[in-house]
């Protein structure tokens, strides 16, 4: 039974691992859209203030 229950353990972990790497390469994702939204933003207030 410990042999199961370290095993599991070990799947969880690496699981998680696994999961924690792919939120932080999403967070890394939405950071830069998030980023591009903002300057699409001030680049259009830019172009307002020229007019």
């Amino acid at each position: 039974m410990d042999e199961k229950k370290g095993s599991v353990e070990e799947a969880a972990e690496k699981t998680g691992e696994v999961i924690g790497k792919g939120v932080k390469k999403g967070w890394g994702t939405v950071k830069a859209f998030g980023k591009g939204v903002k300057e699409g933003v001030s680049k259009e207030k830019k172009e307002e203030k020229k007019e």
